[in-house]
């Protein structure tokens, strides 16, 4: 009778993967074309990151004698109650499709390089404030991500707040309806965590801003202290 090894787990899904790279080889998650990497190295050098002159609140590109000016034109008219804005870049092109790829078509494995990304633009702007906790808009695309981030910044993600109204789709409404849209539809569970702590809050994409100064109110009244926004992208208006 011949005696048949069984093959150890480790060897066997090495063959596994061999076999899945020779059959179905490992493609950039954007353009398609067959990559080692989920996003190639040509799709990231097309991406539009934020790099020159911002408004010192929203985040907004400056140029030209707007470049001079600590705050833009929207936000000289507002008070907020987030301290600080900052996105990664301009919500188009190649970046536009990673979001798109991630969030819609539930390619989660990308969070590792959208992780990068966030990280790469708190270390420009964040790291050395003092922020005690991560937050997130309530979702499972965002809860991911937020994850995926806070074991690269070492700073504890909570999961504190959840959506206790159903809102309709925020695309096509302008920026009054989306406020209206959004008012009300989140809750902080646990009050007393929060209480004169600071929160960064990281979303996918700010587009007029609506949601997270929605989530940035709910925080001030459970007795936050400093708020800070994170985006991954911005819209170019």
């Amino acid at each position: 009778m011949i005696l048949i090894q069984k093959i150890p787990k480790k060897v066997n899904k090495n063959f596994l993967d061999i076999l899945k790279d020779i059959f179905i080889p490992p493609l950039c998650a954007v353009c398609g074309k067959i990559d080692s990497e989920l996003l190639c190295r040509q799709c990231i050098s097309k991406i539009k990151k934020i790099e020159d002159a911002v408004c010192s609140c929203c985040g907004r590109p400056l140029s030209g004698n707007k470049a001079n000016d600590k705050r833009c034109s929207f936000c000289r008219k507002e008070d907020f109650n987030f301290y600080r804005h900052r996105s990664f870049a301009l919500y188009s092109g190649e970046i536009k499709k990673v979001i798109r790829k991630y969030k819609y078509n539930r390619i989660y494995a990308l969070k590792e390089i959208i992780s990068l990304f966030l990280r790469h633009t708190y270390i420009k702007n964040y790291e050395y404030e003092k922020i005690d906790y991560l937050e997130t808009v309530p979702g499972r695309h965002m809860d991911v991500l937020c994850r995926s981030l806070s074991g690269l910044i070492k700073i504890p993600f909570t999961g504190n707040i959840i959506k206790i109204k159903k809102i309709v789709k925020q695309q096509g409404l302008d920026f009054i309806q989306r406020r209206n849209n959004i008012k009300g539809a989140f809750k902080v569970k646990n009050c007393l965590q929060y209480y004169g702590k600071n929160i960064l809050v990281v979303d996918d994409v700010w587009t007029t801003g609506s949601t997270m100064m929605e989530i940035a109110d709910i925080l001030k009244k459970a007795g936050a202290d400093k708020i800070y926004l994170l985006t991954l992208a911005r819209g170019i208006q």
